[in-house]
């Protein structure tokens, strides 16, 4: 049984970027890898304790960065520090990632009835979930070596809950995905209860990132160069305005009917 965390990221104001990542592993190996996660935030919580500093609930990714709320104060080095413990566990277990980005002014001048009726960010869920469906399937379900387990994902926006799971029911149903039959079930959860969306944050959140800083020119952050010099697998990719709108001549009205309904969009009349 594989277990799919799914976590979103983005700053609309400032790039119109959204990203959609998923952290993927196989629960026999998941369960130790939640283990030593756990371990790690113990551990620095006893340090902070010890310090007569404030203790962190957990590990929030934009929080960590920017070193606001539970992390502030902290220094760079403190900082690093910890990300590279976290980073470790990356390293003795087997899991994969899988990032798809899309800029919303890209989706709006190829689906403009998605911005008339400010289902722009629907949308977006919509389709990026559904290409790291693809991506499973090609990459992961199709191995041989997995070809009786199923996958179930945990996801925690609540916004978004209803188009994640009318989008995975829709996927269910696919012709074009090959384990189809194997999708278990999609659920909404908290990280209280869920460590594991943690590490989906992290890697929802360096993706972003990437392609932020790429789209700016500028140099990868040394994150993400540490996250790929470990045995940590995957891709982060981008719909560009190119793949959205031969995506769009060559879909069927019956199939463009079923994306907006379930990103809550109204056909307009032919």
């Amino acid at each position: 049984m594989f277990w799919g965390y799914v976590d979103d990221s983005g700053d609309d104001d400032l790039t119109g970027l959204m990203t959609l990542s998923c952290f993927i592993g196989h629960w026999s190996h998941l369960f130790s890898f939640e283990a030593a996660w756990g371990r790690v935030l113990d551990a620095k919580n006893r340090q902070l304790i010890a310090d007569g500093r404030p203790t962190i609930s957990r590990f929030h990714a934009t929080h960590w960065s920017t070193k606001r709320q539970e992390f502030e104060g902290w220094s760079d080095d403190e900082k690093f520090d910890f990300f590279d413990k976290l980073l470790g566990i990356f390293h003795r277990y087997p899991c994969v990632g899988c990032g798809e980005n899309v800029y919303k002014k890209d989706v709006e001048t190829v689906f403009p009835e998605a911005a008339k009726q400010d289902r722009v960010k629907n949308l977006c869920h919509v389709l990026l979930f559904s290409q790291i469906m693809v991506y499973i399937d090609q990459r992961l379900m199709s191995n041989p070596r997995y070809e009786t387990d199923q996958i179930a994902f945990i996801h925690d926006s609540l916004e978004f809950n209803g188009v994640l799971i009318d989008t995975f029911e829709g996927l269910k149903r696919d012709e074009g995905i090959k384990c189809r039959d194997r999708l278990h079930s999609i659920e909404l959860k908290g990280w209280q209860s869920e460590v594991l969306l943690q590490a989906a944050d992290l890697i929802a959140y360096e993706n972003y990132k990437g392609f932020e800083r790429q789209h700016a020119g500028k140099e990868m952050r040394l994150t993400m160069k540490k996250i790929l010099d470990t045995k940590f697998g995957g891709r982060n990719a981008r719909l560009t305005l190119e793949n959205l709108q031969e995506f769009r001549q060559k879909i069927n009205k019956a199939t463009l009917h079923t994306i907006f309904a379930q990103a809550r969009i109204t056909p307009e009349p032919a």
